[in-house]
C-alpha cells in the first residue's frame, strides 16, 4: 500500500474525538497534557497538536518518497463522528506515518499508537454487544 497525507478531515475526526474524551475522562486529560506536552488551557490546542500531526505526516512521506515537506496550514475544524469512525481515522494516520524511525524515536507517534489508541480501541471494544453477551471469566 502507498503512504499519502491524511486529510485535515481525517486529523478532525481524531481530534474532535479526542477532545471529547478528554472531557469525560482525567486519565487522557493527564496523557495528553503530560505525554504530548499540550497545554489544554490554549484555546489553540487542538489546531497546533494538528499541525504536528500533520508534520509528522509529511515527515513520514519524505523518508518513503523523498516529497520535501510542504508548508501546509492545518486549522481544525469540530468534525463529529463515531468513536469507531475516529479510531479507524487514527489507524489510518498512524500508518501514514510510520516510515523511516518514526516508530521508534517519536513520542506524538508513539503516544497515540502505545497509549492513546489501545485505551481508545478498548472502550470500543467493551461497548460492543458481543462484549456485553460474553461470559464473565
Amino acid at each position: 500500500m502507498s503512504a499519502f497525507l491524511v486529510k485535515a478531515q481525517t486529523i478532525n475526526k481524531i481530534l474532535t474525538q479526542l477532545d471529547a474524551k478528554i472531557r469525560q475522562s482525567n486519565w487522557y486529560k493527564e496523557k495528553v497534557e503530560k505525554e504530548l506536552g499540550v497545554d489544554l488551557n490554549d484555546a489553540d490546542w487542538r489546531t497546533k497538536l494538528g499541525q504536528k500531526m500533520w508534520d509528522l505526516n509529511q515527515l513520514s512521506l519524505g523518508y518513503r518518497y523523498g516529497d520535501p515537506k510542504e508548508e501546509l496550514k492545518y486549522e481544525f475544524e469540530t468534525i463529529p463522528c463515531s468513536p469507531m469512525q475516529a479510531y479507524k481515522a487514527l489507524r489510518c494516520w498512524l500508518y501514514q506515518c510510520a516510515e523511516g524511525d518514526i516508530p521508534e524515536i517519536s513520542k506524538l507517534y508513539n503516544t497515540f499508537d502505545r497509549v492513546l489508541g489501545p485505551a481508545w480501541a478498548e472502550f470500543i471494544l467493551a461497548r460492543t454487544p458481543e462484549y456485553d453477551e460474553a461470559e464473565w471469566g
